[in-house]
């Protein structure tokens, strides 16, 4: 650039000797700024195109339905092809009617039930962990519901069902927990993200309660008006009604819930709530009161059965509750309750007429009548033996401990079960782990180290007598 001469004749105009590399300079950055244009363009035009990803949707899943039906297995999964065939119809008919966004889900249902049948039976995307009352399943929304039981495998397309006492607990592959009350019907909707090859772990939610405790992935809940995708690290209550209405409440860490349209979405931290209707519209946040922090019984305290025993329950009022709502269970998830009573008080008793294992929680109730998380639940145990009046006998017998093999889950984690008395507390490897009434026990443990692994379990009665085994976990890399 520049050294600068006027003409010889004519009015002074200033201009400029450029070399030929500077042009060569100036014409590689415009090259390169045409490039990036044209490749923005086409990235906004067609990969950011609705029907773009659908028809590339589609294409997939006629591919992966392709490949089941030349399986060798192809006959033992012919209701998976027809649920595949079927939504692939689905998507290409909304297709034709210019729905993209829904063309495109169908598409990749319809791959995720072919992707799932060639799959092995090991790779399940959920499976039972708990059932209590009478649960029920169904295999791919077809043919008859069978009995629920730990261990019962389930995949996309699969429905629960609770009665009424009935509660349950999925695990999914990711590690994510879902807790399922009672009166709830829900389909297993896992499906795979063609972009990251990843399943997304998800429940489609008809009618019911669901909680979902998440790992360090996420973990979706789809109801009639919206979909919550519940964070990491995070816990989320979601309820639907008769009407089809949706509650969302996030109990830790954080949620998105976004409407039926995905027009509008909105983020949920500890103690926020929000409702949607049935057609997806969203209603506003609002924060719920928390649940209040337990006072007695303590944690695990032990009484000794007595014909006049007493138990009294004690919390900490909490800001802004008119009232409080206690529940005592024999059943860990509160599928059964002893005793649903709503409190003006922070305190309350209740007469024990026999020995076993309890859980009790209380929830706060705000001005409008809103009743708000409950908080974890505390266990207490009354232990029996020989009562003689006023004399109890010691007891000086260890506890009883019998341990199933552990079994995987699915990468490093692993279910450690066993049974021991009604009553005892039993440690896993040093953590307290919850015995239900009947003495049966269970803990998913996550092992960090690949190879074998030491598994220390502890049973110990009221009477401080204890039994101690040990288990041994080989973690494949």
């Amino acid at each position: 650039m520049a050294k600068k001469r006027k003409p010889a004749q004519g009015p002074d105009i200033e201009w400029y000797l450029i070399s030929i590399d500077r042009l060569k300079q100036i014409g590689m950055v415009v090259l390169i700024l045409l490039l990036a244009g044209a490749g923005y363009w086409y990235f906004q035009n067609e990969k950011g195109n609705p029907r773009s990803n659908a028809e590339s949707a589609i294409a997939d899943a006629r591919q992966a339905l392709n490949a089941l039906a030349g399986s060798k297995d192809f006959n033992l999964h012919r209701n998976e092809f027809d649920r595949a065939q079927r939504k692939l119809e689905e998507a290409k008919t909304l297709l034709a009617a210019t729905k993209f966004i829904e063309a495109q889900s169908a598409a990749v249902e319809s791959q995720t039930i072919s992707r799932s049948a060639l799959s092995s039976e090991g790779e399940n995307d959920a499976q039972f962990l708990t059932v209590e009352g009478p649960v029920t399943f169904q295999k791919g929304g077809a043919g008859d519901w069978k009995n629920a039981q730990p261990r019962t495998a389930l995949f996309n397309g699969d429905w629960v069902k609770t009665s009424s006492n009935a509660s349950a607990e999925l695990i999914f592959s990711n590690g994510s927990l879902y807790t399922i009350g009672s009166n709830a019907l829900l389909e297993i909707f896992s499906q795979i993200n063609p972009a990251t090859a990843r399943k997304t772990n998800a429940v489609q939610m008809q009618v019911g309660s669901v909680e979902v405790a998440t790992t360090d992935d996420q973990s979706s809940v789809r109801t009639p008006g919206s979909q919550v995708v519940v964070d990491s690290e995070s816990t989320t209550q979601v309820g639907v009604d008769r009407a089809q209405a949706t509650s969302v409440v996030a109990t830790k860490g954080s949620a998105s819930v976004s409407s039926k349209s995905g027009t509008q979405q909105v983020k949920l931290t500890l103690g926020d709530k929000i409702n949607a209707t049935p057609g997806g519209d969203l209603g506003t946040v609002k924060k719920v009161i928390m649940s209040p922090a337990l006072l007695t019984p303590a944690d695990n305290q032990v009484f000794q059965f007595t014909p006049d025993l007493k138990v009294s329950f004690n919390w900490n009022p909490q800001a802004g509750s008119t009232a409080y709502v206690l529940q005592v269970s024999r059943s860990r998830l509160f599928s059964t309750l002893e005793i649903n009573s709503k409190r003006e008080r922070t305190t309350a008793g209740a007469r024990v007429t026999d020995e076993g294992s309890f859980y009790w929680r209380v929830a706060s109730v705000g001005p409008d009548g809103d009743v708000g998380p409950f908080s974890s639940f505390r266990r207490f145990r009354v232990a029996g033996g020989s009562v003689k009046g006023p004399t109890v006998t010691a007891d000086t017998t260890p506890p009883p401990l019998q341990l199933n093999k552990p079994y995987s889950i699915g990468g490093p984690f692993f279910m450690i079960e066993g049974t021991t008395e009604a009553g005892a507390t039993v440690f896993i490897n040093d953590e307290e782990v919850d015995v239900e009434s009947n003495g049966h026990f269970k803990k998913l443990v996550s092992f960090n180290k690949t190879g074998a692994n030491a598994v220390v379990v502890k049973a110990v009665d009221p009477a401080g007598n204890q039994t101690v085994k040990s288990e041994t976990v080989f973690v494949e890399e």
